[in-house]
């Protein structure tokens, strides 16, 4: 009786399953059920565990009715670029519905695309500059 024999069925596999990577469509549908959960209260954090930020900033004080912008993000990337959006209080909520349904009916596939191409980019730049440094350390 050799080892393998003996002891296959004991055998723990040491390779680690990558999860398949969220499209940004999907991270975005993700994202707007933690702000949901924010809204209601709930302490949410990241896969860090550090505390996520609202995407509702609230003014110091509130200007012509408004309390404050709306600015969604998707990773590191502004949904709408450098645009944002005031809200008056009371509005979080529909404005997340209103955010929902346009991505469900595809109006916001030109901004996701852009996010696309963004999140691509600092990818591609942050993997050069980590094997730039494996060169550098070598």
């Amino acid at each position: 009786m050799g080892f393998l024999s003996k002891f296959a069925d004991r055998k723990v596999s040491k390779t680690k399953k990558k999860k398949a990577a969220l499209t940004v469509k999907e991270t975005l549908e993700r994202d707007i059920e933690k702000q949901r959960d924010l809204l209601a209260g709930k302490k949410v954090t990241s896969a860090k565990g550090n505390t996520i930020r609202s995407w509702f900033k609230k003014f110091d004080k509130e200007t012509n009715g408004y309390e404050g912008e709306f600015v969604p993000f998707v990773g590191i990337s502004a949904l709408f670029g450098d645009d944002s959006f005031s809200y008056k209080k009371g509005e979080e909520s529909s404005i997340l519905d209103e955010l929902v349904s346009d991505l469900g009916s595809g109006g916001l596939n030109d901004y996701i695309a852009v996010v696309e191409k963004k999140l691509a980019e600092a990818s591609k730049k942050a993997k050069d500059k980590r094997e730039q440094k494996k060169k550098d350390s070598k």
